[in-house]
């Protein structure tokens, strides 16, 4: 087989979604789907969830051994695969062990309530093992906007969660979305999203405005007129106030969905002054493009 045909061989998917700083990274699938599948916004989802049976994630390991021979760090692939217990973790751990012993950290995706499934003493464990970071659809910081969207979890539950992954030494890396509130809860929306993370110590927000994908909830709900969709420079405009209201420290800040084109990314808190001068800079071209058009 091809170097190519070996990759194709151990992925259920064509594409791989790795987020902006696993993207070099060995990715080693052991789930697909989502466990929760319920969010009203989230079209990602469309397997069954499942966690592969160790059998098949010891062959997939096999090959991407062969690939990667050289790798220090390794992805676990699925939606939420933090959803696996401590014990089935550890589990695939003593397997690369076995087939990739130069991997020392390991990142995944995971949700709330994942981490709330496992006590202090397992997220220890896990840290101490090599996980090191894991990457948490927070999505909005406002319990009404949550409930609405499906998220499934509280404010509350989010803060518990990540002051337990800080204590356990596991970073994580937080997305919000933008535009998630709809007009009439914009402003809501920013300030209880910056109030939320400036309880906790993301390494990174990561901005991704909301998109209405056909066939979710929520793009129903708008098409009967019961959600007021944001056009991107509003969008554009609330993220602006959820930068102001940010007091997170050594915390990368980056939207890569910026007016549909372009991406601003920052170090806070000492770029903010930069992040929000590009702000006003793109608002301030998009209004002039928008006037143009209307000459």
């Amino acid at each position: 087989m091809t170097r190519e045909e070996l990759y194709q061989s151990i992925y259920t998917h064509d594409t791989i979604y790795l987020p902006p700083h696993e993207q070099e990274t060995a990715a080693l699938e052991v789930s697909l789907g989502c466990s929760w599948h319920k969010c009203t916004f989230c079209d990602f989802a469309k397997d069954t969830f499942c966690i592969h049976p160790l059998e098949r994630i010891e062959h997939d390991l096999k090959i991407l051994a062969q690939l990667r021979p050289e790798d220090t760090r390794l992805f676990f692939l699925g939606e939420n695969a933090f959803f696996m217990s401590g014990d089935q973790i550890l589990r695939i751990i003593e397997l690369v062990h076995k087939y990739m012993p130069k991997v020392r950290e390991y990142g995944m995706y995971s949700r709330i309530d994942d981490v709330l499934r496992k006590t202090e003493e397992e997220l220890a464990r896990l840290s101490r093992e090599g996980i090191q970071a894991l990457h948490i659809g927070v999505e909005s910081g406002s319990d009404s906007i949550l409930e609405a969207r499906r998220k499934g979890i509280t404010s509350a539950q989010i803060v518990e969660a990540l002051n337990r992954l800080s204590r356990a030494g596991i970073d994580y890396y937080l997305t919000v979305i933008p535009g998630l509130g709809g007009r009439s809860f914009s402003r809501m929306h920013a300030i209880e999203t910056a109030r939320l993370l400036n309880k906790v110590h993301p390494r990174n927000i990561w901005c991704l405005k909301l998109k209405l994908w056909e066939n979710t909830p929520l793009y129903k709900e708008a098409k009967a007129g019961h959600f007021d969709e944001m056009t991107p420079e509003e969008i554009l405009r609330e993220e602006r106030l959820l930068i102001e209201n940010l007091t997170v420290r050594d915390c990368l800040f980056e939207d890569t969905t910026v007016l549909d084109q372009f991406t601003i990314q920052g170090m806070l808190p000492g770029q903010k002054k930069e992040l929000l001068g590009a702000v006003d800079y793109l608002l301030g071209l998009s209004a002039g493009q928008s006037a143009s058009e209307n000459c």
